[in-house]
């Protein structure tokens, strides 16, 4: 048995379980071509302010759609203590979730690493989405510039390494007793 393995008691968990983490692939590999399509296309209209500020914020809320669906499925494989998804707890959510799952496949070293180095960037994005979504003052619509548009980039590509890291050697299994 692999260190990144969760043994189940018998063979009915073991392919639930098998079942939910191949939906969670299959949603995030949904959303995550969609998403590199549209910073493809930002990337195409940075010289078009109107077309720039609009992908830009396009970008912004798709970003945590994609963070957002990869929380849930990851709660339906192992759900840590207290999870709620009907509340907007985000960032709660988001740490909670993955050292839940990073402790369960023996993967904390990649959580803290992450955490320690790219969480801020998250936190701070995160924030900038809910006033884009939420809208309470003007500035909230935010305009696009070369610099937000690289930290977005930066946020998704060092998630999507996150991502990457953690499902590779990640397993589940169970002993089947023939005798």
């Amino acid at each position: 048995m692999s260190d990144h393995s969760k043994e189940y008691n018998n063979l009915r968990d073991m392919l639930v379980a098998a079942q939910t983490m191949s939906k969670f692939q299959k949603i995030h590999n949904l959303i995550r071509p969609d998403f590199l399509l549209l910073l493809k296309i930002t990337e195409e209209h940075k010289n078009d302010v109107a077309r720039f500020d609009t992908l830009y914020r396009a970008c912004l809320t798709r970003f945590f759609t994609l963070i957002e669906a990869d929380i849930y499925g990851l709660n339906q494989l192992d759900m840590y203590s207290g999870y709620d998804d009907k509340k907007d707890r985000f960032i709660e959510k988001f740490k909670e979730t993955y050292k839940q799952i990073c402790a369960t496949w023996n993967k904390q070293e990649l959580q803290k690493k992450y955490f320690d180095t790219k969480l801020q960037l998250i936190i701070e994005l995160k924030g900038k989405r809910d006033e884009l979504v939420h809208p309470k003052k003007i500035e909230h619509i935010h305009k696009a510039s070369e610099e937000e548009f690289k930290k977005l980039k930066t946020a998704f590509e060092d998630y999507d390494k996150f991502i990457k890291d953690l499902m590779n050697d990640f397993f589940v299994s169970t002993k089947i007793n023939l005798f």
